[in-house]
């Protein structure tokens, strides 16, 4: 337990230096939650109750007026339960019926008729972020909030290459997630994944572990994924991983099954959710260039092994690539993969042409291709 100790000379308040306008009507936010406390502008300083703050990150404040000292205890634990009630009531669970082209006769291809998930609220009025493969699948959506009501849902959007799906259902002044910045998440972090696992008896269950890696790539990974051994689970699907702020920093997706394997679990990270956000906003869909080409990883790619190789063009409708030629570089960001070629067109193309260099019976060259958008 971590404990320490402010000697208060007056009133127990937390001066924060600010620039704030000369006004009693203060808004604070902690974590992205409202705090309803008094606060006061004084000479350009911003003034909290530290009671109220220090509670709101999930401490507990003494006083001791024998010392006039104030201690604040905060320890893991409190900081996890305060993460877990905070974002719970913006999880939810997500069921459906299985389409019926995945029936067979009176035979389902699946021991169960329905399937569930998890999602997270981004909107409050009523948009959920999930997977696509948990909604893709289904009919009849049917999203189950914390306090257990239930509401239908409709796909409004969804993207199966990245593996994500908003769902809208009818139901306004939902609290939405706080998004952490994509640049605040690092290795070791700790973080807290809640959703739907195995049944709906078990939703909002909460796991706990640390942040892996980063920039993962799986065999089926389009771009690339956070690893966490934070327990995902069969209905995990598209619950949130949160860090202890109860921030989202990304949306669990799937997990490596077998003998012998254990808490090796993927999360798709903020800067793939933000694009593909963006691109729901503008367009409905994901918008993505495609150059004609389908791509083969070299032998240490595949494998996992760091490489300066490029990737080798397998098959190509492209007037500028032929099947053999490696790329190495697009729009001057270096490609070692599969993930590592989509991850850079996403993140460089807004119009006009891509500039491909690539190597062609060991001559390298560099062209310009305008690609299709699909």
């Amino acid at each position: 337990m971590m404990k320490k100790q402010i000697i208060a000379a007056t009133a127990l308040m937390l001066a924060i230096s600010s620039t704030a306008y000369a006004s009693d009507n203060i808004n604070i936010f902690v974590n992205g939650n409202a705090l309803n406390t008094g606060a006061f502008i004084m000479n350009d300083s911003t003034y909290i109750p530290l009671r109220a703050v220090s509670e709101a990150l999930g401490s507990n404040v003494n006083w001791d007026g024998n010392t006039r000292s104030v201690y604040i205890d905060s320890d893991e634990d409190t900081v996890t339960a305060q993460v877990i009630e905070n974002a719970s009531s913006s999880v939810v669970a997500i069921v459906g019926n299985y389409k019926p082209e995945y029936m067979t006769g009176t035979v389902s291809n699946y021991n169960e008729l329905t399937a569930h998930g998890t999602g997270v609220v981004i909107k409050s009025g009523g948009i959920i972020l999930t997977n696509a493969h948990v909604v893709s699948d289904i009919d009849n959506i049917t999203v189950v909030f914390s306090d257990g009501e239930s509401y239908a849902g409709q796909v409004q959007a969804i993207d199966k290459d990245s593996d994500l799906a908003l769902v809208k259902v009818g139901r306004l002044g939902l609290k939405p997630i706080s998004f952490a910045q994509s640049d605040s998440i690092f290795a070791g972090q700790s973080v807290v994944a809640i959703g739907t696992p195995l049944s709906l008896s078990m939703r909002n269950s909460a796991s706990k572990g640390i942040v892996s890696g980063l920039n993962v790539s799986t065999p089926s990974a389009y771009y690339p994924l956070i690893q966490t051994d934070a327990a995902i689970n069969a209905g995990n699907s598209g619950g949130p991983l949160l860090n202890m702020k109860g921030q989202l920093i990304g949306i669990n997706s799937s997990k490596y099954a077998g003998v012998g394997i254990e808490g090796i679990n993927f999360s798709i990270p903020l800067d793939t959710i933000n694009y593909v956000l963006n691109q729901f906003e503008q367009n409905g869909k994901v918008i993505r260039p495609d150059l004609g080409v389908t791509l083969e990883n070299s032998w240490e790619a595949r494998i996992g092994l760091p490489t300066k190789k490029g990737v080798t063009v397998k098959t190509s409708s492209s007037s500028s690539l032929s099947n053999g030629d490696v790329i190495n570089s697009i729009n001057g960001v270096e490609v070692h993969s599969i993930v590592d070629f989509n991850k850079a067109l996403r993140d460089t193309y807004s119009s006009g042409s891509i500039n491909v260099i690539y190597t062609r019976n060991g001559e390298q060259i560099s062209t310009d291709i305008v690609p299709n958008l699909k």
